[in-house]
């Protein structure tokens, strides 16, 4: 018998074993998964791994009981790596979806410190020092006028030019509103 011909021969014992088990091994499929694209997956993985290795047909007695414990298998390997990823799932931790009321209040936040540091960066030297010793190094008024040796009322003065600075950028980008806040 030539290649031609053998290989003829394989596919339509394939095609034959293919038409008489496929409906039964997808039924059998799906009682277990509950899921017809999944039970079909299955079904065509097992037929593939049968086509890639054709000495099976040959090989095995009952070849209905063969592919229905290689089925199984499949089956138990699905769930297994549906359990690998639920566990996957669940290890991660949780974090729930922002309304958009956070979303647009941290656009907000970022507008605002955005438009705070583009006057403090304005500001003439003196007065940016000032103005961060005082409201992020937390420094009171004497601590400022004793470290820079100025008079605690220079350092007063500083200040409220600085707040007027950052209110007219806050005011200048429509952020009005939130110039409370300093």
């Amino acid at each position: 018998m030539d290649s031609t011909n053998h290989n003829k021969a394989s596919k339509a014992a394939f095609k034959a074993v293919y038409d008489k088990y496929w409906e039964d091994l997808f039924q059998a499929a799906y009682k277990r998964t509950r899921h017809a694209a999944d039970a079909s997956d299955l079904v065509q993985d097992l037929f593939i791994s049968l086509w890639d290795h054709p000495e099976r047909l040959q090989q095995e007695e009952d070849l209905g009981a063969y592919l229905f414990v290689a089925l199984r298998n499949k089956i138990f390997n699905y769930f297994e790596k549906k359990t690998v990823r639920l566990n996957y799932l669940l290890a991660q931790p949780f974090k729930p979806v922002e309304s958009e009321e956070a979303i647009f209040s941290n656009i907000r936040t970022r507008e605002i410190k955005n438009c705070v540091a583009a006057a403090i960066s304005a500001m003439p030297p003196r007065m940016k020092e000032i103005y961060i010793l005082s409201r992020e190094q937390h420094l009171s008024i004497a601590e400022i006028a004793g470290l820079l040796g100025i008079s605690p009322q220079t350092v007063k003065n500083q200040l409220h030019t600085a707040l007027g600075k950052i209110r007219t950028q806050l005011n200048d980008n429509g952020l009005s509103a939130f110039s409370i806040f300093f």
